[in-house]
């Protein structure tokens, strides 16, 4: 594998070929780059100079670092990026080119290699030398994912709250494998796994807080473990939250927020890489809010701020995993009847159903289907969009 070939590549090491000039080389080069020197191509010419016989175009002895970086250092999937010459001495037909490239730099991250390169003839004169630098393409496994019907493994954070649990009992009554996550409500938990296995699916459920980069590696872990391998996450977890006005509200509630619904999705996003990766490609699902990029309500600051981070959190993966075959998009619900909208104003409820277009609020298995969608192969074109379920009360 490419990847296999970068790592095994060590700075000093080295590689050469042997290349013997002829003069259907030299035709061949004029006839290639238009370059008809009488110098390079008319021996009567080139015998009234101080050569005293044609001179080998000089960038056709350079030539052969391609040659040299395309098959063997690096080697397939090279990307010749730069190069520097000094050109020592002629070569003419007939000489024996000696092309030799030695390791000098490794930059890992970026796949990059810089190569001291050195052409001498058979008498062991140096023709050029020059540095190079070359970048190995990562060859991507073939992206496939599996059909909608097939069993999938997903993990689902918040899965003991009502978006979170409708989630989690969906993906399980399509019979895919759903890994569990809850906080404080384990009661919870079990009845959504206990909801998977009978509808065919399989669940285990796995506690802690996603804010901890450690809870998140063992989800993954155990989805792993479990499962085999991953296609996927949905993070639905959220703290609770009243609304507070400015003048009661603290930057540790601020930050509680933001560390759950961003730093949770930040810490799940990093841990699942290595897995989705593994399993060539996969879908990320964020539970965003249209509060994120429509008119917020009054005293709902945190919310709404760690829920707008949470949508450029989603936008920036989607760019940087596109690449690598890994999808991620936001479902944003509206005003959705859970254990939240028990706080708020029956007057206030009815007067947003009646402003919603669809002349309903959410239910939780609105935005179950909706994640259910992005989540599978048929959304297999879709990446960095926010899907709005909120009844069309906000239209993008």
């Amino acid at each position: 594998m490419d990847s296999e070939r970068f790592d095994g590549i060590e700075v000093g090491d080295e590689a050469s070929l042997v290349h013997t000039i002829l003069a259907d080389d030299v035709a061949a080069f004029a006839a290639l780059t238009g370059d008809y020197n009488p110098l390079h191509v008319d021996p009567d010419f080139a015998a009234r100079t101080d050569f005293g016989k044609p001179v080998v175009h000089g960038m056709l002895s350079a030539s052969f670092i391609s040659t040299l970086i395309g098959m063997l250092l690096p080697g397939p999937g090279a990307l010749w990026m730069s190069q520097t010459l000094q050109f020592r001495s002629p070569a003419f037909i007939g000489d024996v080119l000696t092309v030799r490239g030695v390791v000098r730099q490794k930059v890992v991250a970026a796949r990059v290699l810089a190569l001291d390169i050195f052409v001498s003839n058979q008498r062991g004169q140096e023709i050029l030398s020059g540095k190079s630098t070359v970048k190995l393409i990562q060859i991507l496994k073939k992206r496939h994912m599996p059909e909608d019907d097939s069993p999938r493994t997903y993990v689902v954070t918040g899965a003991s709250g009502a978006i979170g649990g409708a989630i989690a009992r969906h993906l399980g009554s399509q019979r895919h494998n759903v890994v569990i996550n809850y906080l404080r409500n384990a009661e919870a938990a079990t009845d959504v796994a206990a909801a998977i296995e009978a509808a065919g699916g399989k669940a285990v459920v796995v506690g802690g807080d996603v804010a901890d980069p450690e809870t998140a590696r063992r989800m993954f872990e155990r989805a792993k473990s479990s499962f085999g391998t991953l296609h996927g996450f949905v993070h639905a977890a959220g703290p609770d939250n009243a609304p507070t006005a400015l003048g009661l509200l603290s930057w540790s509630q601020v930050r509680e927020q933001l560390e759950v619904h961003v730093g949770g999705a930040f810490n799940c996003a990093k841990e699942s890489l290595p897995y989705l990766l593994e399993s060539s490609g996969g879908s990320i699902v964020f539970i965003g809010s249209i509060y994120a990029d429509g008119l917020p309500p009054t005293q709902q600051l945190r919310y709404t701020v760690a829920k707008a981070g949470l949508a450029a959190l989603a936008r920036s993966l989607a760019v940087e995993l596109g690449p690598k075959g890994i999808r991620v998009n936001v479902v944003s619900p509206g005003i959705t009847r859970t254990r939240m909208t028990e706080n708020i104003p029956a007057k206030t409820l009815m007067l947003a159903q009646m402003q919603t277009p669809l002349r309903r609020l959410a239910e939780p298995a609105d935005v179950a289907n909706a994640a259910a969608f992005l989540l599978g192969s048929t959304a297999a074109h879709i990446t960095g969009e926010t899907v709005h379920v909120c009844g069309g009360i906000t239209m993008v």
